[in-house]
């Protein structure tokens, strides 16, 4: 059996760099996992948990018809888990990658989002999920679907190059308070948290999704700073509506 190795080279700085070469078997279905098990620092409880957690999310997932998806503690995502936590806690990044694969036209369900991550170890600290996943990580998953991105990680420079003039969408990632009390290994505590939403941008406006995660309907922002200006920014990554490979 073939499994194939992504050779992902990141956007830098919305120029075309080539990045590190980077190799990384990314997983797509639980036989993939049996047959690499041996290579994956993945316990088995992980694993059936993972399984687990699929044919829960698939069941409620199963009647919406959304085409991009909204406030995270809403039915029927605040119910649905990742790790041992429910999306209500930790789904806002896979909501935005699900959105965005859904705005480029990339063919792939909800729940099949949750199930990659999960297999390919994409928790940010804890692998039970409780501080969501690594917002600098997501290009993992951008690589092996195909979706061409360019990347910042200065906020300023972001928003001007979002405004792009023409349709595109995006993801962005910020600490939810301006300052931290104390840092350890780049995870600012006592922050209140990150969160990372996603936008789509058309006729000079920002339609936000998930902003907050009682919403129901985007929020409309004139500028994608906005939604960070009370914020600490993190990384966020660009795509053009025709960068589909």
């Amino acid at each position: 059996m073939w499994y194939p190795r992504i050779k992902a080279e990141p956007i830098m700085g919305g120029l075309m760099k080539g990045g590190a070469d980077m190799k990384r078997v990314w997983i797509t279905a639980k036989e993939q996992y049996g047959r690499l098990r041996a290579f994956l620092p993945f316990s088995g409880r992980r694993f059936r948990r993972t399984c687990d957690n699929m044919a829960h999310n698939e069941k409620l997932f199963s009647a919406c018809k959304d085409k991009f998806l909204n406030g995270q503690r809403t039915e029927p995502l605040s119910a649905m888990r990742y790790g041992t936590y429910p999306l209500s806690w930790n789904g806002c990044e896979l909501i935005a990658c699900y959105n965005a694969a859904a705005y480029l036209g990339i063919k792939i369900s909800f729940p099949q989002v949750v199930h990659e991550f999960e297999l390919n170890r994409m928790h940010y600290l804890f692998p039970n999920g409780y501080w969501g996943t690594a917002p600098k990580k997501l290009w993992y998953f951008f690589a092996r679907h195909g979706m061409e991105y360019r990347f910042w990680r200065d906020g300023g420079r972001f928003a001007a190059e979002a405004a792009t003039g023409v349709p595109s969408c995006g993801i962005i990632s910020f600490w939810n308070n301006k300052r931290s009390t104390a840092k350890l290994h780049g995870l600012d505590f006592f922050s209140g948290g990150l969160h990372t939403v996603f936008y789509e941008y058309k006729g000079g406006k920002f339609r936000v999704y998930n902003l907050y995660g009682s919403d129901t309907k985007p929020r409309v922002l004139d500028s994608i700073a906005d939604a960070y200006r009370e914020k600490r920014f993190i990384i966020g990554y660009l795509f053009m509506k025709d960068s589909r490979k």
